[in-house]
């Protein structure tokens, strides 16, 4: 955890004039300091991952696993390998941040990233 402040013991000190002297120095700051927290918590953005970012496959083999398909049916229907569906939605697992399968699924459904 970290902060910054601007406070001051200066009691002649006027806000506005510093705001307006100071703005884009704060911003960059503020935006710098957002940028490095975000790297190093290592946070997905909720909005980051566009559905066009998942694979046709990875969506196709995600859609089958939201109906309850088996990674043996996903397969058959799809026509790979059982290890290539596998493949798939470790891809889109590893793309949404998700700690497992399910966990994908659920937030590629909440995001409107499957139809």
């Amino acid at each position: 955890m970290a902060a910054f402040t601007l406070g001051t013991g200066d009691r002649d000190v006027h806000p506005e004039r510093l705001l307006a002297d100071w703005k884009d120095f704060v911003q960059l700051v503020g935006v710098h300091f957002h940028w490095h927290v975000t790297a190093r918590l290592d946070v997905p953005s909720a909005g980051k991952l566009a559905a066009s970012e998942f694979t046709q496959r990875e969506r196709q083999c995600l859609a089958c696993t939201a109906r309850g398909k088996t990674i043996a049916n996903i397969a058959v229907l799809v026509q790979i390998a059982p290890r290539i569906v596998v493949f798939h939605l470790e891809n889109a697992r590893c793309k949404i941040g998700a700690a497992s399968i399910a966990q994908c699924v659920a937030e590629a459904l909440r995001r409107g990233l499957l139809s």
